[in-house]
């Protein structure tokens, strides 16, 4: 049984806290119940009054679940649209108090606070004479003007009757917590840069994930409006993206001025021991609303930086919000044999309690595959498409509405007290016929797509497929139809190329093309490419024998020949034995190439899978041949290929494809594949129009091609013999043109050097 290593993460459900805008009533209750969750810090909030704005929130911090704060009908249409984030938890509520059935206690539905309380009281607290921190819960009048910032940073708990949990009370007990007031008209204590307080007990024992990019990340101030709803909303969610920020009301000064003074030289002490990384990263932050927002001069003072909180902010650019989770563990997951294959493994220690009793309370356990299964046709490290959430759900998972898309693989949403998981390999076709419907086209896969994706099984998979980089391998295929035998020899010299002068195989372009593995081969020659496609029975091997009555010649394969022959012209048996002396093995095509069809064009497309699989080793997915059809916009086409990749930080390559063994490449083919590119959201996927053939391109077909450039950045791949031939795809190319870089890591390099190449060459000096 094959085992899998995967990289088991727990990390808290992310929920989107849906509100009404300027809707104060509305944001309090969203921070009152992020201080019951653990990991509630980092929950946005988001008003639901702007569609644009609110779906950059919901995507740029990858909510888990969307909660609205209240039943109204614009939060609920908002919610409903986005599908592929529906609430996964049986009920509907972040808390459950069902006072008909009071012998039930009210338990939380989302993994609360009391089990990071229980981890500090034993880490910090238990059995020491003196515990390592110092907790407070703070209290204000609800009247007083600061009450929206205060609750913002420092945090309180929903009262018991609201909840019918007492939280409070938890956290007197597990930290020695000392309730402290903070007078109406008095200072913000400055202890509270030392103290342990509700807000800040959210993110204990978190860390952000490798995944968070180099967004603004600068601890700094918040300066605004303490009754504006915009200003803490801005506030709420710099904070909620991992950001240390205070909030400064200059119509408070008198009372804030003191915290600001002690947390700017806080700040400014760390950034003078540390002074590394990019010039802005040794400033303080200060932020505020918009760019016409009067910020006080002592505010704005030396190494700091002033940022705007606008609609662009949420791009995924410049803020990039981390996922909190807590340590990365890893498993070893059993790999069932049968079709899709299943991975079945334990979950690894919790760093959470998992009682009976938390049985309703979910989080995510996040899973990614180091190395996928070698099956290429399936995989348990499916692309970052969260629109593919319910598909995960349904097919990777059991559950249509537990699963989530991630960078680094999925996140299947479980119960505290789950001790094991079991997945189901993902069938890659399927998937990406999926991924065309969702985004509305239809996909299916086509006749050519089917013989091709036969080809690469016949092969052994893609890389088995590098023997047909060999023009010569090529050629006795197209050569020899599949009622023409050959013989061994004259097959070898089609394949080494032989100079039909001095007889003798060019070749050494070829020589360390390793086909299989061999350690006793340091040079390969044609008659080992030979006999790999006897192997791989792309030829099949028998005699030629001469009737002695009608003299026509016929063909037996191996496994057929017998001491007596019946001639499939005239019908007579005879004895084969006179015939044996001096005969030589004769050679047919078999299989798929025993079709007089030039395998629907599968050499070119697996040639090209196979070199793109060489450059991009890591998550990657591809199907062949596939029948595109859509109404609006109009399309209807076939593509040779379609290739998924995943860069590192989870932006989707989307690769479509037209491939030619000879055939030429027209302006219908081109204008295809350009509707299809640009029906697909941009924001999603950075789409790639691939041409490629088997032979040069002609002046006529680059021309053509250079049409499907989009607007932006350059979009086309193209890939003639001179690319897909050697290892490396531009190794011949670099010889001859000047490239920006000769090695090709990601899609983008692969379409700046077409554009180098065919649309803008430079030839080097002296070619």
């Amino acid at each position: 049984m094959e085992m899998l290593n995967l990289y088991i993460t727990y990390r808290p459900l992310r929920i989107g806290w849906c509100v009404r805008a300027n809707n104060l009533d509305d944001l309090r209750k969203a921070i009152l119940l992020s201080n019951i969750l653990w990991g509630g810090r980092f929950n946005p909030i988001i008003p639901v009054d702007d569609e644009a704005e609110a779906l950059q929130l919901v995507e740029v911090f990858r909510v888990d679940a969307l909660y609205p704060i209240q039943n109204d009908p614009a939060i609920i249409a908002f919610i409903d649209k986005l599908k592929h984030i529906q609430w996964p938890i049986l009920h509907k509520t972040i808390v459950v108090a069902d006072t008909r059935y009071p012998q039930y206690p009210p338990f939380a539905t989302v993994l609360d606070i009391y089990h990071a309380l229980v981890r500090l009281h034993e880490e910090y607290v238990k059995d020491l004479p003196q515990p390592k921190l110092s907790a407070c819960l703070y209290s204000w009048e609800e009247t007083d003007p600061l009450n929206n910032i205060l609750l913002a940073t420092l945090g309180k708990y929903p009262s018991t009757a609201d909840i019918k949990i007492d939280y409070a009370e938890m956290m007197k007990k597990a930290l020695l917590a000392q309730e402290v007031s903070i007078p109406l008209d008095g200072e913000v204590p400055l202890e509270i840069l030392q103290k342990v307080y509700p807000s800040k007990i959210t993110k204990y024992f978190l860390e952000r994930s490798v995944h968070s990019g180099r967004g603004w990340s600068n601890p700094g101030l918040y300066v605004g409006d303490s009754q504006n709803f915009d200003d803490l909303v801005n506030y709420w969610n710099l904070r909620a993206s991992d950001i240390e920020l205070l909030f400064y009301d200059p119509a408070h000064k008198a009372r804030l001025d003191p915290l600001k003074d002690a947390w700017f030289k806080r700040l400014n002490d760390g950034i003078s021991k540390s002074r590394e990384g990019r010039p802005w990263e040794d400033h303080v932050a200060i932020w505020a609303k918009n760019r016409d927002s009067v910020i006080p001069t002592d505010v704005l003072g030396q190494n700091t930086m002033r940022c705007t909180v606008d609609k662009h902010i949420w791009n995924g650019l410049n803020i990039t919000p981390p996922v909190m989770h807590f340590k990365k563990r890893s498993v070893l997951a059993s790999i069932t044999d049968d079709y899709p294959p299943r991975a079945i493994f334990q979950l690894p220690d919790k760093p959470f309690l998992d009682d009976p009793q938390f049985m309703h309370q979910h989080l995510v356990v996040s899973v990614h595959a180091l190395v996928d299964i070698a099956n290429e046709s399936a995989t348990f490290s499916p692309p970052f498409i969260p629109e593919l959430n319910e598909h995960y759900g349904r097919k990777f998972y059991y559950f249509y509405n537990r699963a989530r898309a991630e960078p680094s693989g999925v996140g299947i949403i479980t119960t505290a007290t789950d001790n094991n998981l079991t997945l189901i390999a993902l069938d890659v076709q399927e998937l990406i016929q999926k991924m065309f419907s969702t985004f509305g086209i239809e996909a299916k896969p086509s006749q050519a797509g089917r013989v091709t994706s036969r080809l690469i099984q016949q092969m052994g998979g893609l890389q088995g497929c590098r023997v047909f980089k060999i023009a010569g391998v090529r050629h006795p295929i197209e050569k020899y139809k599949t009622y023409q035998s050959f013989k061994k020899s004259a097959a070898i010299q089609i394949i080494g190329d032989n100079d039909p002068k001095t007889g003798h195989p060019n070749y050494t372009r070829y020589e360390s093309l390793c086909l299989e593995y061999n350690p006793s081969l340091r040079k390969w020659k044609p008659e080992h490419a030979f006999l790999y496609l006897l192997k791989k029975q792309v030829f099949m091997v028998g005699l030629e024998f001469r009737c002695p009555q009608c003299e026509l010649e016929f063909w037996r394969v191996l496994d057929d020949v017998r001491s007596e022959a019946r001639c499939e012209y005239c019908g007579i048996q005879f004895g084969v034995a006179p015939q044996l002396k001096d005969r030589d093995w004769a050679y047919r095509r078999s299989g798929l190439f025993g079709h007089e069809d030039n395998q629907e064009g599968a050499l070119a497309v697996s040639v090209v899978l196979q070199q793109m699989d060489t450059a991009f080793m890591r998550r990657k997915f591809f199907t062949t041949g596939m029948e595109l059809s859509a109404a609006s916009p109009q399309i209807d086409c076939e593509t040779d290929l379609v290739v998924l990749h995943q860069g590192r930080e989870g932006r989707i390559g989307l690769v479509i494809g037209e491939c030619k063994t000879r055939g030429k490449i027209t302006a219908a083919d081109v204008s295809n594949l350009t509707r299809v590119a640009d029906a697909l959201p941009r924001s999603r996927f950075d789409v790639f129009l691939l041409f490629a053939k088997l032979v040069p391109f002609s002046a006529e077909e680059i021309a053509a091609c250079n049409m499907a450039q989009g607007d932006g950045e350059p979009r086309v791949i193209m890939l003639s013999d001179r690319e897909l031939e050697p290892y490396d795809l531009y190794e011949l190319a670099d010889k001859e043109f000047v490239m920006h870089q000769s090695h090709a890591s990601s899609l983008e390099d692969m379409a700046r050097a077409t554009d180098e190449i065919y649309f803008n060459p430079v030839i080097k000096t002296g070619n």
